[in-house]
């Protein structure tokens, strides 16, 4: 049988054994092809928008052109991985450890995010691209599914004629 062109119903007319779906009974009207269109290039806007906020980690760069490690979990600047030293101060004393090295780990230590480089109350604080690879800072995951930034620096504190200078990390919460 050969399908006819007067067989085919209009876009705007009901046919006659038309019953609406009990999820649609409370609708005024039908959807319309323009309103399905719409709903289907929202739907891939939004999931555009999403997929790139779920990209992976990238190198950063913070300040006075501070380089970052690439991921998350550290390996690359330590594949065999490495035991984690709690804060020696500052607001994550009580958190879990997250940072290595230096002889103090604070959030003290940080500006915007990054190890301190200025001068206060005699104490400079001064980065450090050295000791990883000619990267600054590094991310690590804790196990409250927390990432922290752990940046590199100095801080040299003279008192009395007696200058000492310290290896430290800044330790920051990324996210």
């Amino acid at each position: 049988m050969t399908p006819r062109l007067d067989h085919i119903p209009h876009a705007d007319a009901t046919p006659a054994t038309y019953s609406a779906t009990s999820g649609l009974r409370a609708l005024d009207t039908r959807a319309s092809r323009r309103g399905v269109l719409r709903g289907v290039a929202l739907s891939a806007l939004t999931l555009g928008t999403l997929s790139l906020t779920w990209r992976t980690a990238s190198a950063e760069t913070g300040p006075g052109g501070l380089e970052g490690w690439d991921r998350n979990d550290c390996k690359d600047a330590y594949p065999d991985g490495y035991y984690e030293s709690p804060d020696t101060g500052g607001r994550y004393r009580t958190a879990p450890a997250a940072c290595f090295g230096g002889e103090f780990r604070s959030s003290e230590y940080c500006a915007n995010g990054w190890h301190r480089a200025d001068t206060e109350g005699g104490q400079t604080y001064g980065t450090v691209s050295s000791s990883c690879n000619g990267k600054n800072a590094w991310k690590w995951r804790t196990p409250d599914g927390r990432v922290y930034r752990c940046s590199d620096g100095n801080l040299t504190v003279t008192r009395s004629g007696t200058t000492n200078t310290y290896f430290t990390i800044c330790r920051a919460l990324v996210r």
